[in-house]
């Protein structure tokens, strides 16, 4: 029996990105500026930094990575792309892969799921429901 292809939901997407958004923002300072880092800490070990990468009129980029932690192992680092007009944030670059597509053939060369674009924008809501659960502000630098 052949398993159906992956169909994306667009209202579902729209609603992760948009509490995806919500979140995320209040993270933020209230003016953002390129280069502007904020540091959100777990431990005395652990801590990510994000950082302001461009601001736009109705557009922010800003990277989120492990600043803190075992270095060596592997780094979670990611680019989100917060739409203000529309009240979106969305996953632009996850690790080194960059623009990803709403559905994947599956198999494919790069091994992605066929919702890949969807599977790291689940990975955001849960790191932004970690960081309100346990994480908080540092100073920023």
């Amino acid at each position: 029996m052949r398993k159906a292809n992956y169909v994306p939901k667009l209202p579902d997407f729209l609603s992760l990105c948009e509490r995806n958004y919500a979140a995320l923002y209040r993270l933020l300072p209230q003016k953002s500026v390129v280069g502007e880092r904020v540091f959100i800490r777990f431990t005395e070990r652990d801590e990510y930094c994000l950082t302001i990468l461009a601001v736009a009129p109705f557009t922010t980029r800003i990277q989120i990575e492990l600043s803190g932690g075992w270095h060596g192992f592997f780094q979670p680092s990611f680019d989100v792309q917060l739409y203000h007009d529309a009240r979106l944030a969305e996953v632009v670059r996850a690790q080194q892969q960059w623009h990803f597509v709403a559905v994947y053939p599956y198999p494919n060369q790069t091994m992605s799921q066929p919702d890949e674009k969807r599977q790291i924008n689940l990975l955001l809501k849960d790191w932004l429901n970690l960081c309100a659960r346990h994480g908080y502000h540092a100073t920023s630098a």
